[in-house]
Order: C-alpha cells, then structure tokens, then sequence
C-alpha cells in the first residue's frame, strides 16, 4: 500500500503539499474551477459531501478510516453535526482526538481505533448514525470487500445514508501497472465487481458519481510538484497516481448506497 509512516518521503510530501493540515487525499475541483493548492482542493471536497449528503446539525455522523480527522473534523465545523471517527492506526487517532481538542470539537464526537474488518464491533450496532462516510481509503481493503461491506450494513439502518469515496479499475488488473507502481496494493475491485458485493451484502446503490475528472486537476497539482522534487519519480511517485487516472487505467466513484429493508444481522 501507499505509505503512510510519518518518516516516508511519500507522507512528508503529501504532508508539506496539504499545508499541514490533516487530509490524506487528492482533493477536488468545484464548478469547473481549479484549486490554488491541495489545501482549498480538500476543503473541496468537504463543502462537496456536506451538500451532497444534506449533513446538518441534527446529522450524527460515522466516518470510517477517518485517517488524522481532517474530513469529518471539517464537517463537523461547518455543521455543528455530531460524529464518530476510526482508524486502524492508533498514532492517527490519537491525533485526530488531539485535533479535535485544538478545534473545540470534542465536545461533538470522537475517534476510536477500529478497522473496516471489525468496525460493527468496535462501533456499535444500534443505529444511530444518519450517515456512515468512508473517503479514500476502501479500496485498501477490496480483497476483502464483502466483510468490510457486511460491516457497514450492520452499523446502518435503512435511513442511514453511506457514502464511499472509491477508487476502481477500468482494466485487468494486469494492465493498472501505474496504478500498483504507486500503490502497492495487489487487488482492486472493478466497478461491476463493487456492485455484486454490495448486492451480497444486501446494500442499494442509490448513486455512482464518478469524480475522475473533477480530481484530475488536482492530481496533476500533485504531479507537477513531485516531478520537481523527483524528476525520475523513484521515490515521489505521485506522477504515476496522475497517469493512471489520466489514461483510464483506473476511476474515482462515489458510492451512495444504503442498507436494504430486508438485511438481517449478522
């Protein structure tokens, strides 16, 4: 996988690159308009899943692999919304926790170490949330998408709005070669592949949004950036991220989805 260890010249780039602030995505264009910078590209995307969804002051909302809490801590602040946060990593979220703290969020939610795996556990399954989000961080786990999947139908209730930030193949995997010289993962699903799981799983596709080419612009930001850096692209290999978007090697959709009437629990 990418590597996100604090000391990885992968993650003190996109560190210095999001301006310090806690986002670990590639953020997006609105209305047609390019971003100035990563920053403003991932307040984007923010503004973007707050009207998207309808999240309001009476939303409580569930943000899974929520990374160093920059996505639902922003939600949070320009909603007044309640939340919970997760992470597999415990350094992530104890400083989302601390982020919150410096925000004066903690007041309206927190984060809790959990994986996609075993998140109805480690959550809970009573159905509080009015939305369950999960942003750039699936696809992590597609060679074990049906558990992930299970484990988000039973968080949610059938008004539980769930919104996954995706990424997906267009290719046979023996053709995403850009996409794995960056990533390192070694399975990602296809867009039919996620809709048969999500059928396994008893989820209804409400929408599929591909944001491919809203979030172009913002990876070439990233592109040109790294290639100053890392002109061979060895070490800094976000060019190949842009590439493989760029030649349809792989997409970005956006789940919306929702839990089937008729789930029972697992």
């Amino acid at each position: 996988m990418e590597n996100y260890v604090e000391e990885s010249p992968l993650c003190k780039f996109r560190t210095r690159m999001m301006g310090g602030s806690p986002f670990i995505n590639y953020g997006i264009t609105l209305d047609g308009v390019t971003p100035p910078d990563m920053l403003t590209a991932n307040l984007n995307m923010i503004t973007w899943i707050i009207k998207e969804l309808n999240i309001t002051k009476d939303s409580h909302v569930l943000e899974l692999a929520a990374g160093r809490g920059g996505y639902i801590l922003g939600i949070a602040e320009q909603t007044g919304c309640t939340f919970v946060g997760t992470d597999i990593l415990p350094s992530f979220v104890d400083e989302a926790n601390d982020n919150a703290k410096k925000r004066n969020l903690d007041s309206k939610g927190y984060f809790i170490q959990a994986s996609f795996q075993n998140s109805s556990e480690k959550v809970g399954t009573n159905k509080k949330f009015t939305h369950v989000i999960s942003i750039g961080s699936v696809y992590y786990v597609h060679s074990e998408i049906d558990v992930c999947l299970s484990n988000i139908a039973d968080i949610a209730d059938d008004k539980t709005a769930i919104l996954l930030w995706d990424m997906n193949r267009r290719k046979d995997w023996t053709e995403c070669r850009k996409y794995e010289r960056h990533m390192k993962v070694k399975h990602l699903l296809s867009q039919s592949e996620m809709l048969e799981s999500c059928i396994r799983c008893n989820l209804v596709v409400n929408k599929m949004i591909d944001v491919t080419k809203d979030m172009l612009p913002c990876l070439k930001i990233l592109r040109d950036a790294a290639l100053e850096e890392d002109p061979t692209s060895e070490i800094i290999t976000f060019p190949y991220v842009y590439d493989a978007f760029n030649e349809g090697e792989v997409v970005y959709p956006v789940w919306e989805l929702s839990k089937a009437a008729n789930r029972t629990e697992s």
